[in-house]
This record gives C-alpha cells, sequence and structure tokens, in this order.
C-alpha cells in the first residue's frame, strides 16, 4: 500500500510543477492560468488525500475537503470575472 502511495505522490508532484509552469508561462492568458491554478488546487487535495492515508489522520481529510471547496469556489469565482470581463 506504501508504493502505491508513494508512486502517486511522485505523480502527484510531476504534475504540481507541469502546472506551475503553465501558470507562470508569459504567452498564457488569464484563463489559462485560472483553470492552471484550478489544477493545482485539485493537485494539492489530491495530495492531502494520499497524505491521509499514509497518516491514518482525520485531520488531513477534513482539509483535503475544504481545500476542494474553496478550489471549486475560487474556480467560479474567476470564471464570472473572466466571463465579465470578454463582454
Amino acid at each position: 500500500m506504501r508504493i502505491g502511495a508513494y508512486i502517486a505522490v511522485g505523480l502527484l508532484l510531476t504534475a504540481a510543477l507541469v502546472t506551475v509552469w503553465s501558470a507562470v508561462r508569459t504567452d498564457s492568458t488569464i484563463g489559462d492560468r485560472a483553470v492552471s491554478l484550478d489544477m493545482l488546487t485539485a493537485v494539492i487535495s489530491s495530495g492531502l488525500l494520499v497524505g491521509s492515508i499514509l497518516d491514518d489522520d482525520g485531520m488531513l481529510l477534513d482539509l483535503a475537503l475544504v481545500f476542494g471547496l474553496l478550489g471549486f469556489l475560487t474556480s467560479i469565482t474567476v470564471a464570472r470575472f473572466v466571463e465579465r470581463r470578454d463582454t
């Protein structure tokens, strides 16, 4: 079980690096950056869930749920901002 969790952490770190690179590129638009940062919150939430599995700690599960909810609400807010800006 632990080997699979460590592999998952490695893949999540790779995904986090790719999304950060996508967010800081100079030719990306505000919509691209919003999607990248939303993906980064999903990766962090997944990392917290994997950490919860490794630690058998319920606190990380709670943090993952709260972080996922905040990421979702932030995505909706940014999408509304981008939609209003384009019109």
